[in-house]
């Protein structure tokens, strides 16, 4: 079995197209069909279903999937014994929340590609559950995510971090400068909130119903930073991560407003599958966020 073929395979896979594999490859469309139709043919069973222009896994080419990438896996473990890190070579898929790329990533990204030069970084930015669901289909080899505690006996934790969730406002909101404000009067202004599978709406929707409020959400928004600018234009309240608004804090562009209510804390937290290779890559971004953030439970 060709590692050539595999690697084709997978990025077909991938892209869900011939051609855009080939671009990608530098290849000729017709050397990633016959590399296909070879591997077809040592396997015993077809991997795509072709529909005219438009091709998709079969059930037995999903199954096939989960064994390229550890074919590949170990192959890349093999072709980088004795190298210096930095020049590893290799691909990293890395799916991240939105606030935890804007609030923590975005900044350590250029040392990180700088260190490792020949590394091809593939990032991802997405809700939770998909982007946990795209780990355990084996298309991310790593996920930075906002959530409880993970449970899920088939994935591994590497670094734990507790987050505060926090109530903002904008510098002219009429709460900005009150004190101990009850959560009752709080929730009686129009919020602008995260998507519904986010930890933030959860949570905000838990306190809602403990004080039998009812929440006037105006806007709903999957964009933090697009909700961060909306709440310093004063259009309403948010209920976000802290650390993804630390330096509006600071610059008092954003404010926090005085609430009689117990700190709301959840995890950041990075996963991996339990049968993945932890590479030199996934290594040297856990190691860089647990220098800047460092691990808290």
């Amino acid at each position: 079995m060709d590692i050539r073929s595999i690697r084709t395979f997978v990025k077909v896979a991938e892209l869900k197209s011939f051609t855009k594999a080939a671009e990608k490859m530098n290849y000729v469309q017709s050397t990633v069909t016959m590399q296909i139709q070879q591997l077809e043919k040592e396997l015993g069973y077809p991997l795509f279903d072709r529909i005219g222009k438009r091709i998709s896994l079969t059930s037995l080419g999903q199954e096939f999937l989960i064994y390229a990438y550890e074919i590949l896996n170990v192959v890349e473990r093999a072709e980088n014994v004795g190298r210096n890190t930095e020049n590893i070579r290799g691909t990293l898929r890395v799916g991240v929340t939105e606030s935890l790329m804007f609030g923590v990533l975005l900044e350590l990204l250029p040392t990180f590609k700088e260190k490792f030069r020949y590394l091809d970084l593939s990032l991802k930015t997405g809700h939770m559950t998909e982007l946990l669901e795209e780990l355990k289909q084996n298309r991310l080899d790593m996920v930075y995510v906002s959530a409880s505690l993970n449970t899920d006996p088939d994935l591994c934790c590497y670094y734990t971090h507790k987050e505060h969730m926090v109530f903002l406002c904008g510098p002219g909101h009429s709460l900005a400068t009150q004190r101990n404000i009850p959560l009752q009067d709080l929730l009686s202004y129009e919020f602008l909130v995260t998507e519904r599978e986010g930890i933030c709406y959860g949570r905000l929707r838990e306190l809602v119903a403990r004080y039998n409020a009812v929440l006037k959400a105006s806007v709903e928004l999957d964009s933090v930073f697009v909700i961060t600018e909306l709440v310093k234009r004063g259009m309403g309240l948010a209920f976000l991560p802290e650390y993804a608004v630390q330096r509006q804090l600071e610059e008092g562009t954003l404010v926090k407003p005085d609430v009689n209510i117990e700190p709301q804390t959840y995890y950041s937290q990075i996963l991996c599958h339990k049968s993945r290779w932890i590479s030199p890559f996934m290594d040297g971004l856990i190691r860089m966020i647990k220098e800047v953030r460092p691990e808290e439970e």
